[in-house]
């Protein structure tokens, strides 16, 4: 297959979001309860057409046909003081044939022009039942750093019943300081190296929780009346996905570092889904770092992954030769 490139131009935009429409339906039929609405093509299209006003990227052409595109934001810090490039869901597509190589070229051709421009730390999500092109990418240098995930709302019985789980309200709110306080210098530690900056545990929790749909659920000891975890729920994560109004999503969980072992998570994640239940939601995503173990083995779980981000960081001298 010969190609030629072609910097970004409107006239492609509905032909990318026919490629990532496509990617979507392949990702749609292992994970087939995904959310699928007939406005997706649309917003799609319209995510694309800013994408292609506002980022950097290329298309790949063969013959008269695109057969391929990569596209992403610059940032002028990405992930440290690096400036980078990230390419969302909804820039990058290719047709299933040639995929590998089509990638591949793309990826040669348009990182050329990134790095020359000192944008040397490049992250691209990607979906993760697409084993062909996670693996294209692996080549190519990028590593695991995020992931999307997601379940049906479904009841979890495999719960501590000694463990006082109750949903929180604004008074309950100050016995949880240490417990968030933890929870937001937990990122700080071996191998997760995340520069977590400090906060006033009580006034974050008063705020997040005063706003629209967000929920927040507490265990504790109720002998001692001690906190020893959360987790909280709102109506929107990393993707557009999670913006489905039959859909929460898990945005915070910590426990006490003493009290694990105790199925204290997953007593938690079992209200949760009660809850859900009982307020007819049908869908429960999460996020996270696959370098934080201890989240990463407790999320897969209970959750199939459904995207994957991966990212790589150029040697900077490079620009120096």
């Amino acid at each position: 297959m010969k190609l030629r490139f072609e910097m970004l131009n409107k006239k492609h935009v509905k032909v990318a979001a026919d490629l990532v429409m496509a990617a979507y339906q392949e990702e749609n039929k292992l994970v087939p309860y995904l959310p699928m609405e007939n406005n997706y093509f649309n917003i799609f299209e319209e995510k694309i057409k800013d994408l292609f006003v506002n980022g950097s990227g290329v298309v790949a052409v063969s013959g008269n046909k695109v057969v391929g595109f990569l596209a992403g934001y610059e940032i002028e810090q990405l992930w440290g003081k690096c400036k980078g490039v990230y390419i969302p869901l909804y820039g990058n597509g290719s047709i299933q044939k040639n995929r590998r190589k089509i990638y591949q070229q793309l990826y040669k051709h348009i990182s050329d022009l990134w790095v020359k421009n000192n944008y040397t730390q490049h992250a691209i999500t990607l979906y993760a039942q697409d084993k062909e092109t996670i693996d294209t990418w692996f080549w190519l240098g990028f590593g695991l750093r995020c992931i999307d995930a997601i379940r049906e709302v479904a009841p979890i019985n495999k719960i501590n019943r000694n463990i006082s789980i109750k949903k929180v309200e604004e008074n309950d709110i100050s016995s949880l300081a240490n417990v968030q306080n933890d929870l937001h210098m937990y990122f700080r530690n071996s191998p997760m190296f995340m520069p977590a900056q400090k906060e006033d545990p009580i006034q974050y929790l008063k705020e997040w929780l005063s706003k629209d749909n967000h929920h927040l659920w507490i265990a504790y000891d109720s002998e001692q009346k001690k906190a020893l975890g959360l987790m909280k729920i709102e109506p929107s994560g990393e993707r557009f996905i999670t913006e489905h109004p039959k859909m929460m999503n898990i945005t915070g969980v910590y426990v006490d570092k003493k009290y694990r072992q105790k199925k204290i998570g997953v007593s938690l994640l079992g209200a949760i889904q009660e809850w859900l239940l009982e307020n007819d939601y049908k869908l429960c995503g999460v996020d996270y770092e696959s370098f934080n173990i201890l989240g990463s083995t407790f999320w897969n779980k209970y959750f199939t992954p459904y995207t994957y981000s991966l990212v790589r960081r150029i040697d900077e001298r490079i620009l120096e030769l």
